[in-house]
Protein backbone atom coordinates (compact mmCIF):
# COMPACT_ATOMS: atom_id res chain seq x y z
CA UNK A 1 0.00 0.00 0.00
CA UNK A 2 2.67 2.72 1.16
CA UNK A 3 4.38 1.93 -2.73
CA UNK A 4 1.19 3.77 -3.63
CA UNK A 5 1.27 6.39 -1.68
CA UNK A 6 3.25 8.39 -3.88
CA UNK A 7 1.32 7.93 -7.21
CA UNK A 8 -2.08 9.03 -5.07
CA UNK A 9 -0.52 12.26 -3.75
CA UNK A 10 0.33 12.99 -7.23
CA UNK A 11 -2.97 12.07 -8.75
CA UNK A 12 -4.38 14.14 -6.09
CA UNK A 13 -2.45 17.81 -6.83
CA UNK A 14 -3.65 17.24 -10.48
CA UNK A 15 -6.59 17.09 -9.82
CA UNK A 16 -6.66 20.21 -7.96
CA UNK A 17 -4.40 21.81 -10.76
CA UNK A 18 -7.55 21.16 -12.70
CA UNK A 19 -10.10 22.25 -10.85
CA UNK A 20 -8.66 25.63 -9.54
CA UNK A 21 -9.42 27.72 -12.51
CA UNK A 22 -13.13 26.57 -12.78
CA UNK A 23 -13.37 28.12 -9.27
CA UNK A 24 -11.85 31.66 -10.09
CA UNK A 25 -14.30 31.24 -12.93
CA UNK A 26 -17.12 30.72 -10.40
CA UNK A 27 -16.33 33.60 -7.87
CA UNK A 28 -15.82 35.79 -11.17
CA UNK A 29 -19.15 35.75 -12.27
CA UNK A 30 -20.13 36.34 -8.64
CA UNK A 31 -22.54 39.47 -8.23
CA UNK A 32 -20.17 42.27 -6.95
CA UNK A 33 -21.69 43.95 -4.08
CA UNK A 34 -23.13 46.89 -4.55
CA UNK A 35 -21.02 50.24 -3.37
CA UNK A 36 -22.65 52.59 -0.59
CA UNK A 37 -23.55 55.67 -2.24
CA UNK A 38 -21.63 59.02 -1.82
CA UNK A 39 -22.49 60.09 1.85
CA UNK A 40 -24.51 57.69 3.49
CA UNK A 41 -22.18 56.28 5.79
CA UNK A 42 -23.37 52.33 6.55
CA UNK A 43 -22.01 49.38 7.20
CA UNK A 44 -22.15 46.14 5.18
CA UNK A 45 -21.93 44.28 9.17
CA UNK A 46 -24.31 46.91 10.90
CA UNK A 47 -27.67 45.55 12.70
CA UNK A 48 -30.53 46.50 10.18
CA UNK A 49 -32.53 48.88 11.87
CA UNK A 50 -35.77 48.25 13.80
CA UNK A 51 -38.03 50.38 11.65
CA UNK A 52 -41.07 50.76 14.04
CA UNK A 53 -38.75 52.34 16.77
CA UNK A 54 -37.35 54.43 13.84
CA UNK A 55 -41.30 55.41 13.06
CA UNK A 56 -41.99 56.26 16.71
CA UNK A 57 -39.09 58.72 16.92
CA UNK A 58 -39.77 60.53 13.84
CA UNK A 59 -43.45 60.32 13.80
CA UNK A 60 -44.06 63.51 15.69
CA UNK A 61 -41.63 65.36 13.60
CA UNK A 62 -41.53 64.03 10.01
CA UNK A 63 -43.83 66.76 8.63
CA UNK A 64 -41.84 69.34 10.12
CA UNK A 65 -40.15 70.99 6.91
CA UNK A 66 -37.01 69.38 5.03
CA UNK A 67 -34.66 72.42 6.10
CA UNK A 68 -35.07 72.45 9.68
CA UNK A 69 -35.93 68.56 10.12
CA UNK A 70 -32.24 68.29 8.32
CA UNK A 71 -30.97 70.60 11.21
CA UNK A 72 -32.53 68.50 13.89
CA UNK A 73 -31.50 65.35 12.36
CA UNK A 74 -27.46 66.50 12.65
CA UNK A 75 -28.05 68.14 15.50
CA UNK A 76 -29.27 65.18 17.03
CA UNK A 77 -25.60 62.96 16.29
CA UNK A 78 -24.00 66.04 18.87
CA UNK A 79 -26.75 65.80 22.67
CA UNK A 80 -23.98 67.77 24.54
CA UNK A 81 -23.91 70.51 22.42
CA UNK A 82 -27.72 70.67 22.01
CA UNK A 83 -27.60 70.68 26.12
CA UNK A 84 -25.25 73.34 26.08
CA UNK A 85 -27.36 74.85 23.45
CA UNK A 86 -30.61 74.90 25.29
CA UNK A 87 -28.80 76.52 28.40
CA UNK A 88 -27.24 79.10 26.50
CA UNK A 89 -30.84 80.37 25.10
CA UNK A 90 -32.62 79.65 28.68
CA UNK A 91 -29.86 82.80 29.95
CA UNK A 92 -30.02 84.65 26.87
CA UNK A 93 -33.86 84.44 25.82
CA UNK A 94 -34.27 87.62 24.84
CA UNK A 95 -31.38 87.64 21.55
CA UNK A 96 -32.95 87.20 18.28
CA UNK A 97 -32.41 87.33 14.66
CA UNK A 98 -28.82 89.44 14.22
CA UNK A 99 -28.22 89.51 17.41
CA UNK A 100 -28.60 85.73 17.71
CA UNK A 101 -26.59 85.03 14.98
CA UNK A 102 -23.62 87.81 15.99
CA UNK A 103 -23.70 86.11 19.97
CA UNK A 104 -23.23 81.94 17.78
CA UNK A 105 -19.72 83.44 15.92
CA UNK A 106 -17.72 82.80 19.76
CA UNK A 107 -19.34 79.05 19.74
CA UNK A 108 -17.75 76.16 18.57
CA UNK A 109 -21.06 74.24 18.02
CA UNK A 110 -21.75 72.85 14.81
CA UNK A 111 -23.65 74.84 12.52
CA UNK A 112 -26.98 72.73 13.14
CA UNK A 113 -27.35 73.41 16.62
CA UNK A 114 -26.35 76.94 16.35
CA UNK A 115 -29.32 76.91 13.53
CA UNK A 116 -31.52 75.47 16.15
CA UNK A 117 -30.96 78.53 18.70
CA UNK A 118 -33.27 80.26 16.37
CA UNK A 119 -36.03 77.44 17.00
CA UNK A 120 -36.26 77.96 21.31
CA UNK A 121 -39.24 75.05 21.33
CA UNK A 122 -37.21 72.49 18.93
CA UNK A 123 -34.13 72.91 20.91
CA UNK A 124 -35.91 72.69 24.45
CA UNK A 125 -37.98 69.61 23.06
CA UNK A 126 -34.50 67.93 22.07
CA UNK A 127 -32.92 69.10 25.58
CA UNK A 128 -35.65 67.56 27.91
CA UNK A 129 -35.83 64.08 25.79
CA UNK A 130 -32.58 63.83 25.58
CA UNK A 131 -32.58 59.80 25.77
CA UNK A 132 -34.77 60.58 22.30
CA UNK A 133 -32.73 62.73 20.41
CA UNK A 134 -29.68 60.37 21.36
CA UNK A 135 -31.24 57.44 19.89
CA UNK A 136 -32.74 59.57 17.14
CA UNK A 137 -28.36 60.50 16.07
CA UNK A 138 -27.91 56.80 16.88
CA UNK A 139 -29.99 55.63 14.24
CA UNK A 140 -28.94 58.63 11.55
CA UNK A 141 -25.39 57.74 11.83
CA UNK A 142 -26.06 54.22 11.21
CA UNK A 143 -27.96 54.77 8.04
CA UNK A 144 -29.05 57.97 6.92
CA UNK A 145 -31.04 56.31 3.86
CA UNK A 146 -33.23 54.05 6.39
CA UNK A 147 -34.07 57.24 8.38
CA UNK A 148 -35.19 59.30 5.43
CA UNK A 149 -36.68 56.90 3.99
CA UNK A 150 -38.86 55.90 7.02
CA UNK A 151 -39.56 60.52 6.43
CA UNK A 152 -40.90 59.41 2.94
CA UNK A 153 -42.94 56.89 4.19
CA UNK A 154 -44.88 59.10 7.11
CA UNK A 155 -45.18 61.52 5.08
CA UNK A 156 -47.38 59.45 2.72
CA UNK A 157 -49.56 58.20 5.16
CA UNK A 158 -50.49 61.72 5.95
CA UNK A 159 -50.77 62.58 2.39
CA UNK A 160 -52.91 59.77 1.69
CA UNK A 161 -54.94 61.01 4.46
CA UNK A 162 -55.23 64.49 3.40
CA UNK A 163 -53.63 65.95 6.37
CA UNK A 164 -50.57 66.90 4.48
CA UNK A 165 -50.91 70.13 1.83
CA UNK A 166 -49.90 73.42 1.33
CA UNK A 167 -50.79 76.35 3.03
CA UNK A 168 -49.61 79.73 3.64
CA UNK A 169 -46.89 78.66 6.02
CA UNK A 170 -45.72 75.57 3.69
CA UNK A 171 -45.65 74.23 0.38
CA UNK A 172 -45.77 70.44 -0.25
CA UNK A 173 -44.32 69.56 -3.25
CA UNK A 174 -44.36 66.12 -4.95
CA UNK A 175 -41.24 65.05 -7.13
CA UNK A 176 -41.76 61.65 -8.42
CA UNK A 177 -42.39 59.55 -5.25
CA UNK A 178 -40.49 61.55 -2.81
CA UNK A 179 -42.82 64.30 -1.06
CA UNK A 180 -40.76 67.36 -0.04
CA UNK A 181 -41.95 70.17 2.24
CA UNK A 182 -40.80 73.63 2.01
CA UNK A 183 -41.27 76.97 3.72
CA UNK A 184 -43.77 79.02 2.03
CA UNK A 185 -41.45 82.16 2.01
CA UNK A 186 -37.72 81.32 1.52
CA UNK A 187 -36.34 83.13 4.99
CA UNK A 188 -39.46 82.55 7.42
CA UNK A 189 -39.82 78.97 8.44
CA UNK A 190 -42.69 77.91 10.64
CA UNK A 191 -42.80 74.67 12.78
CA UNK A 192 -45.89 72.57 12.60
CA UNK A 193 -47.42 71.32 15.93
CA UNK A 194 -50.04 68.40 15.56
CA UNK A 195 -51.40 65.33 16.87
CA UNK A 196 -49.64 61.83 15.60
CA UNK A 197 -52.99 59.77 16.09
CA UNK A 198 -54.87 63.15 13.65
CA UNK A 199 -52.63 63.30 10.58
CA UNK A 200 -51.62 59.26 10.02
CA UNK A 201 -54.75 57.50 11.09
CA UNK A 202 -54.76 54.35 13.37
CA UNK A 203 -50.96 53.94 14.35
CA UNK A 204 -49.67 50.51 12.47
CA UNK A 205 -46.72 49.70 14.99
CA UNK A 206 -49.13 49.23 18.45
CA UNK A 207 -45.85 47.94 20.66
CA UNK A 208 -44.00 51.27 19.72
CA UNK A 209 -46.40 54.46 19.78
CA UNK A 210 -44.92 57.74 18.93
CA UNK A 211 -42.73 59.58 20.93
CA UNK A 212 -44.31 62.86 23.00
CA UNK A 213 -41.36 65.28 21.86
CA UNK A 214 -43.96 68.09 23.19
CA UNK A 215 -47.58 68.00 23.94
CA UNK A 216 -49.55 67.81 20.95
CA UNK A 217 -52.90 69.81 19.49
CA UNK A 218 -55.46 67.99 18.86
CA UNK A 219 -55.17 68.40 14.81
CA UNK A 220 -52.30 70.35 12.80
CA UNK A 221 -51.35 73.60 13.71
CA UNK A 222 -48.47 76.17 13.61
CA UNK A 223 -46.39 78.20 15.55
CA UNK A 224 -45.21 81.77 15.26
CA UNK A 225 -42.84 82.16 11.73
CA UNK A 226 -38.94 81.90 12.02
CA UNK A 227 -36.89 84.53 10.19
CA UNK A 228 -33.83 82.62 9.55
CA UNK A 229 -30.67 85.33 9.04
CA UNK A 230 -28.81 85.05 5.69
CA UNK A 231 -25.21 84.01 7.46
CA UNK A 232 -27.07 80.71 9.50
CA UNK A 233 -29.21 79.52 6.73
CA UNK A 234 -26.27 79.75 4.00
CA UNK A 235 -24.47 76.73 6.21
CA UNK A 236 -27.64 75.04 6.82
CA UNK A 237 -27.87 71.36 5.54
CA UNK A 238 -30.05 70.22 3.24
CA UNK A 239 -31.89 66.88 2.36
CA UNK A 240 -30.56 64.87 -0.69
CA UNK A 241 -33.65 62.57 -1.42
CA UNK A 242 -32.21 60.98 -4.01
CA UNK A 243 -29.03 60.31 -2.80
CA UNK A 244 -30.14 59.30 0.76
CA UNK A 245 -28.61 62.00 2.58
CA UNK A 246 -27.71 65.41 3.82
CA UNK A 247 -25.47 67.48 1.88
CA UNK A 248 -24.15 70.88 2.95
CA UNK A 249 -25.65 73.80 1.22
CA UNK A 250 -22.20 75.37 0.97
CA UNK A 251 -20.24 73.64 -1.34
CA UNK A 252 -23.01 70.65 -1.88
CA UNK A 253 -21.11 67.88 -0.45
CA UNK A 254 -22.40 64.99 1.42
CA UNK A 255 -22.36 65.93 5.19
CA UNK A 256 -19.80 64.13 7.53
CA UNK A 257 -20.01 63.55 10.97
CA UNK A 258 -17.57 65.54 13.22
CA UNK A 259 -16.74 63.30 16.34
CA UNK A 260 -14.97 65.90 17.89
CA UNK A 261 -18.62 67.80 18.30
CA UNK A 262 -19.40 64.46 20.09
CA UNK A 263 -17.44 65.52 23.06
CA UNK A 264 -16.86 61.76 24.19
CA UNK A 265 -20.62 60.97 24.45
CA UNK A 266 -20.88 56.80 23.70
CA UNK A 267 -22.04 56.15 20.59
CA UNK A 268 -24.97 53.14 21.30
CA UNK A 269 -24.12 51.21 18.26
CA UNK A 270 -21.18 48.96 18.22
CA UNK A 271 -20.35 49.38 14.84
CA UNK A 272 -20.60 53.17 14.98
CA UNK A 273 -19.02 52.90 17.97
CA UNK A 274 -16.12 51.04 16.09
CA UNK A 275 -16.62 53.53 13.07
CA UNK A 276 -15.45 56.32 14.56
CA UNK A 277 -12.47 55.31 16.67
CA UNK A 278 -14.48 55.13 20.21
CA UNK A 279 -13.45 52.15 22.64
CA UNK A 280 -15.74 49.94 24.35
CA UNK A 281 -14.91 50.40 28.11
CA UNK A 282 -16.24 47.48 29.76
CA UNK A 283 -13.61 45.42 26.62
CA UNK A 284 -10.85 47.61 27.22
CA UNK A 285 -11.41 46.95 31.17
CA UNK A 286 -11.51 42.50 30.78
CA UNK A 287 -8.73 42.73 28.72
CA UNK A 288 -6.90 44.39 31.31
CA UNK A 289 -7.81 42.48 33.69
CA UNK A 290 -6.74 39.14 31.86
CA UNK A 291 -3.15 40.83 31.61
CA UNK A 292 -2.67 41.06 34.73
CA UNK A 293 -3.94 44.61 35.81
CA UNK A 294 -5.74 45.13 38.89
CA UNK A 295 -7.74 48.48 39.80
CA UNK A 296 -5.52 49.64 43.00
CA UNK A 297 -1.97 49.22 40.91
CA UNK A 298 0.49 52.24 41.11
CA UNK A 299 1.08 54.14 37.94
CA UNK A 300 4.95 52.65 38.08
CA UNK A 301 3.66 48.83 38.09
CA UNK A 302 1.09 49.21 35.55
CA UNK A 303 4.06 50.71 33.20
CA UNK A 304 6.14 47.71 34.01
CA UNK A 305 3.16 45.47 32.63
CA UNK A 306 2.53 47.39 29.97
CA UNK A 307 6.43 46.60 29.17
CA UNK A 308 6.87 43.58 29.11
CA UNK A 309 3.26 42.71 27.51
CA UNK A 310 4.95 45.20 24.55
CA UNK A 311 7.77 42.46 24.43
CA UNK A 312 5.70 39.46 24.31
CA UNK A 313 4.67 38.24 21.08
CA UNK A 314 0.79 37.42 21.02
CA UNK A 315 1.26 33.77 21.72
CA UNK A 316 3.49 34.34 24.51
CA UNK A 317 1.08 36.97 26.16
CA UNK A 318 -1.35 34.38 26.03
CA UNK A 319 0.63 31.67 27.90
CA UNK A 320 1.70 34.67 30.49
CA UNK A 321 -1.99 35.51 31.51
CA UNK A 322 -2.47 32.35 31.72
CA UNK A 323 0.59 31.74 34.10
CA UNK A 324 -0.67 34.63 36.09
CA UNK A 325 -4.07 33.28 36.37
CA UNK A 326 -3.10 29.44 37.75
CA UNK A 327 -0.97 31.69 40.41
CA UNK A 328 -3.27 33.60 41.31
CA UNK A 329 -5.41 30.68 42.25
CA UNK A 330 -3.06 27.76 43.50
CA UNK A 331 -0.59 30.53 45.29
CA UNK A 332 -0.17 30.86 49.08
CA UNK A 333 2.18 32.81 51.24
CA UNK A 334 4.76 30.99 52.24
CA UNK A 335 5.11 29.90 55.97
CA UNK A 336 8.00 31.25 58.50
CA UNK A 337 8.67 27.49 59.32
CA UNK A 338 9.27 27.21 55.23
CA UNK A 339 11.30 30.58 55.42
CA UNK A 340 13.78 28.50 58.31
CA UNK A 341 13.65 25.27 56.96
CA UNK A 342 15.24 26.88 53.74
CA UNK A 343 17.27 28.86 55.27
CA UNK A 344 19.28 25.99 57.56
CA UNK A 345 19.33 24.18 53.94
CA UNK A 346 20.99 26.92 52.98
CA UNK A 347 23.45 27.12 56.04
CA UNK A 348 24.03 23.32 55.20
CA UNK A 349 25.56 23.86 51.76
CA UNK A 350 27.29 26.73 52.74
CA UNK A 351 28.94 24.51 55.56
CA UNK A 352 29.69 21.49 52.94
CA UNK A 353 31.43 24.43 50.68
CA UNK A 354 33.72 25.46 53.84
CA UNK A 355 34.76 21.93 54.63
CA UNK A 356 35.64 20.98 51.23
CA UNK A 357 37.68 24.02 50.72
CA UNK A 358 39.82 23.61 53.90
CA UNK A 359 40.22 19.26 53.22
CA UNK A 360 41.64 20.69 49.65
CA UNK A 361 43.46 23.27 50.76
CA UNK A 362 45.20 21.02 53.35
CA UNK A 363 46.47 19.03 50.35
CA UNK A 364 47.48 21.76 47.83
CA UNK A 365 49.40 22.94 50.80
CA UNK A 366 51.57 19.72 51.56
CA UNK A 367 53.11 19.86 48.25
CA UNK A 368 54.28 23.42 48.46
CA UNK A 369 56.20 22.55 51.31
CA UNK A 370 58.55 20.10 49.37
CA UNK A 371 62.30 21.78 49.66
CA UNK A 372 65.32 20.00 47.60
CA UNK A 373 63.69 17.10 47.18
CA UNK A 374 62.84 16.97 51.18
CA UNK A 375 59.72 17.51 53.23
CA UNK A 376 60.33 19.41 56.56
Amino acid sequence: MNNFRPYLSGILFSLLILLLPFSHAAAAQQPAAPANQQGQETSQQAKPIDEAQLAQLLAPIALYPDPLLMQMFVASTYPLEVVEAARFMHEHADLKDEALDEALKDKGWDMSVKSLCHFPTVLEAMNKNLEATKELGDFFLQDQKAVLDMVQKLRAKAKEKGTLKSTEEQKVVEEGNTIVIEPAKPDVIYVPSYSCSYVYGPWWYPSHPPVVWYPPPPTFTFVAGVAVGAIISHGWYHANWARGRVDININHQAWRHNPRHRRGVAYNNPEVRKRYGQVDRAVVKRNLQSRGYQPKMTPQQRQQIKQRSQQRTPQKRQQHTQQIQRRARTQTPRSSSFKASGSRSQARRSSSRGSYSRSHSRSRGGGARRVGGRRR
